[in-house]
C-alpha cells in the first residue's frame, strides 16, 4: 500500500448496516451542495458501511484536483447513496465526499474530526501529509474559510475567486440512490459497484468481508492503536477496553519511535517501519502469531475463506495477546525480550522495512526457544548479527528470488539456521559463506551487492538519493552502535536495560563502575 496518501477516514463515520430500517426514498436529494455537506440536515447523516475500506486511497494531488473540479464547476462523477432510516450510506463516492468535507472543515487527517476519531493518536506521517495537502489546497484553490470570508466583500476578492464564488452558489455533486429496502441487496450493490469502478485490492476485500472475524478486528485494533472506528463496539465494555489497551501497546511496540523523514539518520527506528497504511502486514502478523493456516496478503488471488465470527470478543483478545507475547520476544523490556535491532534484522541497506524478514525472524526465535537453543544463540549473537550486517543483501536476494510473504519465509528461516549452526560449530564468516556458495539452493547469494543503495540508474542524478544517504548512515552508525555488554549484540532503544556487573547482594556497587548496558533476556536469564 502507498504511504503518500491522505487519511480522510474520519470525515464520514461508519455504521453497521444491521441498524438499517425501512428505506425511505420519497424525498431523495438529487444534488449535493456545500450547504448540504456543511449544514445540520444532510452532512451529519452521512455514513460509510462498516465494510467500507479505509478512506485512505487518494494522494494529495487527487484531493486537490477534486476540490478544484468542484469550485470550477467541472464534471464530478455521481455518488451513489442508500438511505436507511436516519442514515444515508455512501455506497460509492466516499473519497469524493470526504475530500469536500475535508475542505469545508479544514481537516485533512489532523484537525478536530480526525483528532476525535483517532482519540488524539495521529502519527507523524499522517500529520505531515495533512499539512502538505492543506498547503497545496490553499495554494491551488484557497481554503473554504477564505471563500466564506470573501462573500462579505466579493468585489475585493481576487478575480479567479470571484468566479469560483459564483460557481459555489450553484455547484453540486449528482446523487444516485440504490432503490432497495433490503440490507443484503444494498451490501451486494456496494461490492459490485466498487469492484467494477476501482477494483478493491484482494487483501482489502478479504478483510472487509471478514470484518467481524477476530483476525480482522485484532488487525484493525493494532493498526490504529485501539482508536478509529470501533469494530469491537458490540462487545461488553471490559472487553472493549482490553482490546483498545492491547492494540495500543502492540502499535507502540511496532511503530515507536516513528520515522520522521525520508532519509533515516538514526538507528532509533521502529521495529516495523513507518506504520502508515500497514493493515495488510498487521493482518499477516496476527495470523502468523496465532499459527493460523491462512494465506498471507502477498497473494494476488481473490481468496474466498470463511473466517469465524467473534461473538463476544474473547477470540479477538486471544489473538491480540498472542501477538503481544510474540513481540515481547523481539522488542521491549520484558525479561524474555531479546531486543533484536530492526536495522540488523528487518531493514534493507537503504532503510526499507521488510515485513517478511520480521515474521521470519519471529519464527526463527520462537523455534529456538521451543528447542531450548536461545542460550546457544546468545553465545554467538555478536558474530551472528555481524554476519547479517556484512551480508545484508542476502535478505533482499532471498525475498526477490522466492517472493514476499510465505513463499520466502522457510528460506529465510533456513538461512538464519545455517548461519547459527555454522557459528556454534566454530566456523568463521568466510567458511559459512562458502558453504552457501557450494549449496545449489543458495548459490544465488553470491551475487555482488550493487555499488549504489538499490542498484538504480544514476546516469542523470546529481545528488544522493534518500536511499543512498540512509545506506551510508546505517553502514557508518552500525560500526559504533551501542552493544549489549553481555552478549555483544546490537541493542535497540526500546530494549535497553542496565545490569549490575556484580549483584548488589554480593557486594556490587550502585555506581557506573558496576553498571553495564544489556538486553533484557541477557540480563534476566542468560547471565544467570
Amino acid at each position: 500500500m502507498s504511504i503518500n496518501v491522505v487519511n480522510l477516514d474520519a470525515l464520514i463515520p461508519r455504521e453497521d448496516f444491521a441498524v438499517a430500517t425501512q428505506t425511505q426514498q420519497a424525498n431523495a436529494l438529487e444534488k449535493i451542495s456545500v450547504i448540504h455537506l456543511e449544514g445540520p440536515f444532510f452532512g451529519p447523516d452521512l455514513r460509510k458501511p462498516d465494510f467500507q475500506r479505509e478512506t485512505t486511497q487518494w494522494t494529495q494531488t487527487k484531493v486537490v484536483d477534486l476540490i478544484r473540479a468542484f469550485v470550477d464547476a467541472d464534471l464530478i462523477p455521481a455518488v451513489i447513496l442508500w438511505r436507511s432510516g436516519q442514515y444515508i450510506f455512501v455506497i460509492d463516492g466516499a473519497h469524493r465526499l470526504s475530500a469536500l468535507l475535508a475542505w469545508i472543515f479544514d481537516d485533512y487527517g489532523d484537525r478536530q474530526r480526525s483528532l476525535e476519531f483517532f482519540g488524539g493518536h495521529i502519527s507523524d506521517e499522517q500529520r505531515t501529509i495533512a499539512k502538505k495537502t492543506r498547503d497545496l489546497v490553499n495554494k491551488e484553490v484557497g481554503s473554504y474559510q477564505d471563500y466564506v470570508a470573501a462573500r462579505k466583500n466579493i468585489a475585493g476578492a481576487p478575480e479567479n475567486m470571484q468566479q469560483r464564488l459564483s460557481n459555489l452558489a450553484v455547484n453540486s455533486v449528482i446523487a444516485q440512490w440504490v432503490p432497495t429496502t433490503d440490507v443484503k441487496s444494498a451490501e451486494d450493490s456496494f461490492f459490485k459497484i466498487n469492484q467494477a469502478a476501482t477494483p478493491i485490492d484482494p487483501t482489502e476485500k478479504r478483510i472487509l468481508k471478514a470484518r467481524n472475524s477476530p483476525n480482522a478486528i485484532a488487525a484493525r485494533a493494532i493498526t490504529h492503536a485501539g482508536t478509529g472506528h470501533k469494530y469491537w463496539d458490540s462487545f461488553n465494555s471490559t472487553v472493549q477496553t482490553s482490546i483498545e489497551s492491547i492494540g495500543s501497546a502492540i502499535y507502540g511496540a511496532l511503530y515507536d519511535p516513528a520515522i520522521s523523514s525520508k532519509t533515516i539518520t538514526t538507528l532509533d527506528v521502529p521495529v516495523a517501519g513507518r506504520g502508515y497504511n500497514a493493515l495488510p502486514f498487521v493482518f499477516d502478523l496476527v495470523n502468523e502469531c496465532n499459527e493460523l493456516n491462512i494465506a498471507d496478503t502477498t497473494t494476488k488471488k481473490d481468496i474466498k475463506e470463511n473466517l469465524p465470527v467473534d461473538p463476544d470478543g474473547n477470540l479477538t483478545l486471544k489473538y491480540l495477546r498472542a501477538v503481544k507475547n510474540r513481540l515481547d520476544r523481539i522488542t521491549g523490556d520484558s525479561p524474555v525480550s531479546l531486543g533484536v535491532h530492526p536495522v540488523v534484522y528487518f531493514y534493507t541497506r537503504s532503510g526499507t522495512f521488510q515485513p517478511t524478514a520480521l515474521i521470519a525472524t519471529s519464527r526463527f526465535l520462537e523455534d529456538l526457544e521451543r528447542k531450548g537453543k536461545l542460550r546457544k544463540f546468545t553465545s554467538v549473537r555478536r558474530e551472528f548479527e555481524q554476519f547479517l550486517i556484512d551480508h545484508k543483501e542476502a535478505m533482499s536476494l532471498l525475498i526477490h528470488k522466492f517472493g514476499s510473504g510465505g513463499r520466502s519465509l522457510p528460506w529465510l528461516q533456513t538461512y538464519y539456521g545455517r548461519v547459527l549452526e555454522g557459528l556454534v560449530d566454530g566456523k568463521n564468516a568466510e567458511e559459512i559463506q562458502q558453504a552457501f556458495v557450494a549449496d545449489s539452493d543458495f548459490t544465488f547469494l553470491t551475487v555482488p551487492r550493487p555499488s549504489n543503495a538499490r542498484g538504480e540508474s544514476t546516469g542523470a542524478r546529481h545528488s544522493f538519493s534518500a536511499n543512498t544517504k540512509t545506506a551510508t548512515f546505517f553502514s557508518t552508525a552500525l560500526l559504533t552502535a551501542t552493544r549489549c555488554q553481555i552478549c555483544g549484540g546490537v541493542i535497540h532503544k526500546n530494549s535497553i536495560q542496565f545490569d549490575h556487573i556484580v549483584r548488589v547482594r554480593e557486594g556490587g556497587a550502585v555506581d557506573m563502575s558496576n553498571a553495564q548496558v544489556s538486553h533484557p533476556y541477557c540480563n534476566s536469564t542468560y547471565k544467570n
